[in-house]
């Protein structure tokens, strides 16, 4: 609860900041105000289309959503270096200069993070020698798709294409496969069809936005494995889906369907959000991927998410006995930008 009323507070004063550097870089003279009502402005767009998308699933406010989420993601860049620019104007004589570089700088920051949140790069992740597991499987990792308005079916096209190409036996999906800001999520499904390998899928928070049937009817049409706290043998391997509960442990113990009762194979425990390991470890899981923190998506929020979740919060772990790993995600949420870190698809070659 300290943690958010102090992310909103920076967030709120940041704004003040971002007003100083439009302020600065266009020589606002008469009207002063209006530089800072800009920041104001771009950030009131965005929450008045987001609430416009949740009253009505109409044409017109979906491009208004679209258009507000990248102004929104441009706005974030400006915040960060507004604050660098307060700090560091007292130290130069030339602040139109230095805000003008700084402006520019958002600007370059801002279009490679939309690049870094359309183009997810592949990030190959060899793992040798678990227990149980004579045989040799390439599993590629997908989590946080957030299709919907942002992530169009074109998008999904052309990742369908590129993880068809790595020629996985398995293809997982740790939640969040739709944002939930578009109710015509039908039209994913014949695209979804094309997965030419094995899919397993596990419900993520943004995927409780969808009614339930109908999500599970969509994945099913697609030919997925839904997975909500039950386990799928595949090649020899039991993988094991944890249906979303909360962002936090739940300190329980799930009753888990189709589970063997004495473990045989290698055990894979997805869960969305990276946390319940001893919950997976108590299964007696060798492996447990996740999602859900993004990596921070747009920095420098990856030390926050990094404060939240520890050594969970991005790439890989350990939990006693159990490796864990936690992906950055393909897609984003909200504004479409990735800085620094590029959106991934993981390919797991176990030997």
């Amino acid at each position: 609860m300290i943690l958010s009323a102090l992310i909103l507070l920076a967030f709120i004063v940041t704004h003040y900041f971002a007003g100083g550097l439009i302020y600065n870089a266009f020589n606002f003279k008469k009207r002063k105000y209006l530089a800072y009502l800009i920041p104001v402005f771009l950030t009131c767009f965005f929450v008045f289309a987001n609430i416009l998308i949740n009253y009505e699933n109409h044409v017109v406010f979906n491009y208004l959503y679209i258009i507000s989420a990248f102004l929104f993601g441009f706005l974030t860049q400006i915040l960060i270096f507004g604050t660098i620019f307060y700090f560091l104007k007292y130290f130069f004589t030339k602040k139109n200069l230095l805000a003008k570089t700084f402006f520019l700088l958002a600007i370059i920051f801002f279009l490679l993070g939309v690049h870094n949140a359309f183009f997810p790069r592949v990030k190959n992740i060899e793992i040798n020698n678990l227990n149980n597991y004579d045989n040799s499987i390439k599993i590629v990792h997908l989590s946080d798709l957030h299709l919907g308005l942002i992530y169009q079916p074109f998008y999904l096209e052309n990742l369908v294409v590129k993880v068809n190409n790595l020629n996985a036996d398995v293809v997982v999906i740790s939640g969040d496969l739709f944002d939930g800001n578009d109710i015509k999520i039908r039209k994913f499904i014949p695209i979804l069809k094309k997965f030419s390998s094995t899919v397993i899928f596990v419900p993520g928070n943004h995927d409780q936005f969808i009614d339930k049937n109908t999500l599970t009817n969509i994945v099913s049409e697609a030919g997925f494995f839904e997975l909500k706290d039950e386990a799928l043998n595949i090649e020899g391997i039991e993988f094991i889906g944890f249906n979303y509960l909360d962002d936090k442990d739940s300190n329980i113990r799930r009753e888990i369907n189709n589970i063997k009762i004495n473990k045989e194979n290698l055990r894979i425990v997805i869960n969305h959000v990276p946390v319940d390991q001893a919950e997976a470890r108590a299964l007696k899981a060798d492996l447990m991927l996740s999602g859900h923190a993004h990596r921070g998506q747009i920095n420098p929020f990856s030390l926050i998410v990094r404060y939240i979740y520890g050594n969970f919060s991005y790439g890989l772990s350990n939990y006693k006995e159990m490796i864990t790993y936690t992906s950055a995600g393909v897609g984003t949420w909200g504004p479409p930008v990735r800085t620094l870190f590029p959106g991934e698809i993981v390919v797991f070659d176990i030997n």
